[in-house]
């Protein structure tokens, strides 16, 4: 009689298929929650932030403008999450893809894309001695705003 190998070929065969799937499938959220950019600090909008701070903090201004002999700063950046959410999330995300052979990403991977991280516009001004005196959010796209920078008055 003869035996033929073709149930535990076609065992292994799908085996391999659906890890491969699952690995596939469950790099999306994955990847988009732990590459996503770093949570800037917006303490740096304070009154009394130096200049050099605000730039090192938010990156280059996309525009620099001076009124009354005072720099006005405007930045746009993307606020990201803190190292240990993003960890955190990448480790649940990956082990609901494993457990649901990928379907879960059918719904981390869009909650991902939408809550990763938003641009924010900001504009700030200085003093004669480059020190922050006010602070405005132009715009806000976050989904949830839980950390919102104090606005800095004007000194009189």
């Amino acid at each position: 009689m003869k035996r033929t190998a073709s149930i535990p070929v076609f065992r292994l065969t799908t085996a391999i298929v659906a890890a491969t799937l699952t690995a596939f499938l469950s790099g999306c959220s994955v990847v988009r929650t732990t590459s996503g950019p770093e949570r800037k600090d917006l303490t740096v909008l304070d009154h009394g932030t130096p200049r050099g701070h605000v730039i090192t903090e938010l990156g280059a201004p996309v525009h620099t403008e001076t009124v009354d002999g005072r720099k006005v700063d405007y930045f746009k950046f993307e606020q990201g999450n803190h190292a240990a959410g993003k960890a955190a999330k990448g480790v649940l995300y990956g082990v609901a893809a494993v457990a649901t052979l990928g379907v879960s990403e059918v719904v981390t991977n869009p909650v991902e894309g939408a809550t990763n991280s938003a641009e924010i516009q900001v504009m700030v001004a200085y003093d004669e001695n480059d020190v922050v005196t006010r602070s405005e959010i132009i715009e806000d796209k976050r989904l949830f705003k839980g950390d919102e920078p104090t606005v800095a008055a004007e000194d009189e």
